[in-house]
């Protein structure tokens, strides 16, 4: 057997497990953010099934594991994104699979993988305590049954129960969930012209799922409150914007030296252009099945979500809830780069620069809340030493440290408000100082702790500035 041959045999799943290590440990290690802890603290913590209830930040089935994990084992990091890292795990293989089947060699199936899991836009939401992972997940894990298996009925069945959990987790990929739908069985029907297997096979791709969707998702849809849906897009330009500066921020300053970081800065904006121009050179010349089929479901969601916007006034997806077009557009382009040169060299560029975009502490989309576990051991001092129980906070960190307040139970703090009063009168202040300088002068406090990687303080009332000292 040649040595380096089966060396390289463990490559990609060594690449794969790697990944999903680096998911726990971010897990474990990063600091519960305000979507995260509103996610708890609203559908999750409350004794009645609040898991049911309809709002745009209850994902339901990402709800009801998290209340089972942490019913179980108790509130921690980990049990509370144990169900993202269930999604991640879904994700990471059916993303393997998809690769090892889309892509001839190792040589294209370790680039594809590292752009498909490692994009920071996407390895942020296989860790964050939300339905996203839950969702690619289930998205991916339907594609990859269809990438295997017959167009047969049990086929068609796996993947509407893929479907229909996938938008149980997370209700903004209901239409890009409908259009793989749809694609698979237009495909399976490709290979009867008789109308009762087309039948059977409709049947087969629309029951399963509906089951599912009336024991999980069908009383958030029935009693969806109006005013939900304000968080969007109102173009397909400033979709596809925010898409690409996601998946493009940022390398690593701890990883890679401020000379090479200057230059990476420099040249990371051509990087997207360049690979979509090579791909659409060889969709157009060469239309690969499976990469046409990918690019249909992601423009029939998107169709379907530009018709909502032109007729119901709904925004389009933006950031975290156009994710999902993310592994439509990077398989596609793997389909399209099998033993072309050019585009494969460019999935290595990427995938070098993804790389070297891991992060262990934050999340682009809450950085702010990076340090709020180092917070709230400084406010629970005070509360033992001097006993304040008083405490107010900026809103970008309340929920997260009500939320280590119900885990800690070792504290007498009241419930910390997220709203700064004028008139002041707290004892105690969790504040950011890049928004709130101007409050801390009004109000004569005293800053006693400053977080290391944010903008966030601890600021004392005077009255207990005899007592209390600067905490390092």
């Amino acid at each position: 057997m040649n040595p380096r041959r089966s060396v390289f045999q463990f490559l990609l799943p060594g690449t794969a497990f790697f990944a999903f290590v680096w998911a726990v440990a971010r897990a474990c290690v990063q600091s519960i953010t305000i979507d995260e802890a509103d996610t708890y603290l609203a559908w999750v913590a409350r004794p009645n099934p609040s898991h049911w209830e309809a709002a745009s930040n209850n994902h339901v089935l990402n709800s009801l594991l998290m209340r089972l994990f942490t019913s179980v084992f108790g509130v921690s990091h980990l049990t509370v994104r144990a169900p993202a890292l269930l999604g991640a795990a879904i994700y990471i293989a059916s993303i393997y699979l998809l690769c090892v089947r889309l892509a001839p060699a190792l040589q294209l199936q370790w680039p594809l993988f590292v752009c498909l899991v490692y994009n920071p836009f996407i390895f942020d939401h296989l860790v964050a305590a939300r339905g996203y992972a839950l969702a690619l997940g289930f998205l991916t894990a339907a594609l990859a049954i269809g990438a295997y298996c017959l167009p047969d009925l049990s086929t068609c069945a796996m993947t509407s129960v893929c479907l229909a959990l996938s938008f149980a987790a997370n209700f903004s990929f209901a239409f890009v969930d409908l259009a793989a739908m749809l694609a698979i069985f237009i495909w399976a029907c490709a290979r009867t012209q008789a109308i009762q297997a087309r039948a059977r096979l409709l049947g087969a791709c629309v029951l399963p799922g509906l089951l599912v969707s009336v024991f999980v998702s069908a009383p958030g849809v029935l009693h969806w409150p109006k005013g939900q849906l304000e968080y969007g897009a109102h173009s397909l330009r400033e979709t596809f914007h925010t898409v690409a500066e996601a998946s493009l921020y940022r390398p690593n300053p701890q990883i890679v030296n401020p000379i090479l970081l200057g230059w990476i800065e420099q040249g990371r904006v051509y990087l997207l252009p360049l690979v979509l121009a090579l791909a659409a050179w060889q969709w157009a010349r060469h239309r690969n099945a499976f990469a046409m089929a990918l690019l249909a479901i992601a423009a029939a969601a998107l169709g379907a979500h530009w018709l909502t916007l032109k007729l119901f006034h709904v925004l389009l997806p933006r950031d975290r809830t156009a994710i999902w077009i993310v592994p439509l557009l990077t398989l596609a382009i793997g389909a399209a780069a099998a033993n072309r040169r050019a585009l494969t060299c460019m999935l290595y560029v990427m995938s070098i620069y993804y790389l070297l975009c891991l992060r262990l502490t934050y999340f682009k989309e809450w950085s702010w809340d990076a340090d709020v576990n180092r917070i709230y051991p400084v406010v629970a001092w005070y509360n033992h030493t001097y006993g304040v129980t008083d405490v107010a906070s900026s809103w970008l960190y309340s929920a997260s440290l009500n939320f280590y307040r119900l885990q800690s139970g070792r504290e007498s703090l009241d419930e910390i408000p997220g709203q700064l009063q004028p008139s002041g009168g707290h004892a105690l202040y969790v504040l950011n100082w890049a928004f709130d300088e101007a409050f801390l002068k009004e109000q004569h406090l005293r800053v006693v702790y400053r977080a290391p990687d944010t903008d966030a303080v601890v600021a004392i009332r005077p009255q207990l500035e005899a007592h209390a000292f600067p905490i390092n």
